[in-house]
Parts: C-alpha cells; sequence; structure tokens
C-alpha cells in the first residue's frame, strides 16, 4: 500500500461516513476503473467522429466531449496507482517495462499501417514508405492513433523513476528534453515530436497515482461531488478563462487534450483531472460486484492487447458505423454508439485473444533479451 501519513489514515479513519473507510480490494478498484477508462477511449473516439459527421448539429456531443477526452491523464494516474514501488526497484527493470511499451506502440502503427496499406490509402509506394517510416523516426502520427498513449506512458515512467530516485539528476534531464525540443523546432522537425507536449502532464499524474492511497474506500459523500466538480471544471475550461470568467458555452469546441499540449487553464485542468480519478475509482468501487463493473474488468483485465486492438478497430470497423448514423442528435444515438462500441470490442477480442495474447507475450519476451537469469540452486542429494 502506497505511505499515507498517520494524521491522513487517522482523519479517514474519524470520519468513515464524510471520508470513507479502507479496504483490501485495490487491484480489484484499479482493474475496474481502468476498464471504465477503456471503454470511455472507445466512446470518446466514436463521439470524436460524431462531432465531424453531424457538424453544426452536434450540440450534446460537444458536451460530452469536454467531459471525456481530458480523462487520458486518469489513465496514467491510474498506471501510476499499480506501480507503488517502482521507485525501489533497478533501473533496468524500468527500461524494459517502458520499451515494452514502445514495442506495443510500433505493433499498433505496423497493423494500422498494414490496414491502410490493404485499404489503397496511401496514392503512390514513396507515400505509402513514408507514412510507415515516418511515425518510426520521429514518434508522432502513427497509423492507428493509440500508438501515442503507449509512447507517453513509457517516458513517464522513466521520468517518474529517474524524479523518484534523484531529483537533482531530474532537473538536468529537463534541461536537456527542453534543449532538444528547441532544437527540434530549428532544425524544422515535425512539432510535438515523440508526444513531447505530453509529458509533464502524463508524468505528473503517473506520480499522483503512485502516491494516491491505495485501499481507500471512497464514501458516496466525496464520489458524488467529485463528478458534480469534474463535470463543472471540464466545461468552464478553456483559454483566457481569467480574463473573461467562466463559461460553459463559450467556446464549446474547445477540449483540454494533454497530449496537444492543450490544457486551458492548468490550474484549472489538474484539479478536473483528479476529481476525474476520485469519480472513477468510487464508481468502480461501487460497481464491481454488479454485471456493469464485471463487464468493465473484462477490459481492465486486458488492457494492452484491446488498447491495441482498439487503435485497429479505428481503421476497419468505426468508419462504417458513422457512415450510417442520423445527422441528428438523440439519447437513443448515444446509448447506442456506447453500446455498440462494447459489443464489437467484446466480440473481437474474444475472437482475437489468442493472436493478440501471443503478440503481447513476444513483445515481452524482446523486452526481456539481455536479461540475466538466475542461475538454479544446485541440488544436494545424500546417498542412499
Amino acid at each position: 500500500m502506497a505511505r499515507i501519513s498517520k494524521a491522513g489514515r487517522d482523519l479517514v479513519a474519524a470520519h468513515p461516513r464524510l471520508l470513507g473507510t479502507w479496504d483490501d480490494n485495490s487491484a480489484q478498484t484499479q482493474e475496474v476503473a481502468r476498464g471504465y477508462m477503456i471503454v470511455f477511449v472507445f466512446y470518446t473516439h466514436a463521439m470524436l467522429g460524431v462531432a465531424a459527421h453531424l457538424g453544426p448539429n452536434a450540440w450534446l456531443v460537444l458536451f460530452q466531449l469536454k467531459y471525456v477526452v481530458p480523462g487520458i491523464s486518469a489513465f496514467f494516474l491510474l498506471s501510476g496507482m499499480s506501480a507503488p514501488n517502482m521507485a525501489k526497484k533497478g533501473f533496468e527493470p524500468i527500461l524494459r517495462m517502458s520499451l515494452a511499451l514502445l514495442l506495443f506502440a510500433v505493433t499498433s502503427h505496423l497493423g494500422g499501417w498494414l490496414i491502410m496499406l490493404a485499404g489503397q490509402a496511401y496514392a503512390t509506394p514513396f507515400e505509402a514508405a513514408k507514412a510507415l517510416v515516418r511515425p518510426l523516426v520521429f514518434g508522432i502520427g502513427y497509423e492507428g492513433f493509440i500508438g501515442w498513449f503507449f509512447l507517453s506512458l513509457a517516458i513517464a515512467r522513466i521520468l517518474a523513476y529517474v524524479f523518484l530516485r534523484n531529483w537533482l539528476a531530474f532537473v538536468p534531464l529537463v534541461l536537456v528534453i527542453i534543449a532538444a525540443v528547441w532544437l527540434s523546432k530549428r532544425l524544422g522537425l515535425p512539432d510535438n515530436i515523440y508526444e513531447w507536449r505530453n509529458w509533464p502532464a502524463a508524468t505528473l499524474f503517473f506520480l499522483i497515482g503512485m502516491r494516491f492511497p491505495r485501499g481507500w474506500r471512497i464514501s458516496n459523500a466525496v464520489g458524488l461531488p467529485a463528478f458534480a466538480l469534474s463535470l463543472v471544471l471540464a466545461l468552464v475550461n478553456r483559454h483566457g478563462i481569467w480574463r473573461t470568467g467562466p463559461c460553459f458555452t463559450c467556446d464549446m469546441h474547445f477540449q483540454s487534450e494533454a497530449m496537444y499540449g492543450k490544457y486551458g487553464s492548468i490550474l484549472v485542468y489538474v484539479p478536473q483531472q483528479l476529481l476525474f480519478a476520485i469519480f472513477m475509482l468510487w464508481l468502480a468501487q461501487r460497481t464491481a460486484p454488479t454485471l456493469v463493473g464485471r463487464t468493465a474488468s473484462f477490459f481492465g483485465r486486458s488492457s494492452l492487447p484491446i488498447l491495441l486492438m482498439h487503435g485497429w478497430v479505428l481503421l476497419t470497423i468505426y468508419p462504417g458505423i458513422l457512415s450510417g448514423m442520423p445527422s441528428y442528435e438523440t439519447p437513443y444515438l448515444f446509448v447506442g454508439i456506447m453500446c455498440t462500441a462494447i459489443v464489437i470490442h467484446a466480440v473481437l477480442y474474444a475472437i482475437l485473444r489468442n493472436p493478440l495474447d501471443w503478440i503481447q507475450a513476444r513483445i515481452f519476451a524482446i523486452s526481456r533479451i539481455g536479461q540475466a537469469r538466475a542461475r538454479p540452486r544446485a541440488r544436494h542429494t545424500q546417498a542412499a
């Protein structure tokens, strides 16, 4: 369990109805919460297509996107929660896990590129070769889109590790990164090379997740207000909020997107995502025994291969779904998209589970190449 001050634990224990209690189901809670986040990813990517399809008729879609699009930072927080003792390990296992995540990004891109190639998306062989090589060199523009998350998480893990092990080494590392970004701009390299705009938020929320109180069973008095406040902050967050004041409808097309460095106001974005993460954990705790919670657990238990598959689903199945939609919003449209996305991914993963698990196993095997194996202990046998 993550270290928490005795005063903090005593405070929670003294007010169980207000703040909650402690339990030992942290791993299950994280699994369910991770599953909900993956379902939100399915839904968010569909809603982005719906917004483009509806054009000026999109209104409720934009409200939803303002809330769900920023939620990716909560994903990094959940990732940090699963690695509370990472700083106590040597650098080699941290590097190997980040290497595995980079291989997931490469695999996602290669699969997406093959899908695009089969669909004759490239006009010339040169364009096809460029689409294949450019993302591998510059770490941006992956086919299948999901690669950016694997890359950002890989970098965030290393930065968080260095910060916790030796913050004096972290400072010059950050200065080197800033200089490298500046140099890339001077050389005319692609913007957001290696998804660097997402590194600050990803690292921050990963660190927060590592220190998040595991085992805290969040009370309704905390979970419900966390949802309400996170919703309000997401709707009002935009550039210039401190000059013009809060407004729910002033910039409906703005969504906080850390991957592009679009935070709106960072002073609004960070607490909004913290509250959103608390709400997600509360929801996971309350629904874990239910059918909904078990469905989320199904996705959360196999998050890496399902996210890998989702990138390819975006290129193959999602365009066909969006082409058959009406040109106006209805509640049935949103419910239908959510249910369809869940069913499609569940069925596809059930069908493709073996090859996806094989890919995941090969990725981790490659990341462990060169790892020293523990020598087997000599067996001492007694002569008869």
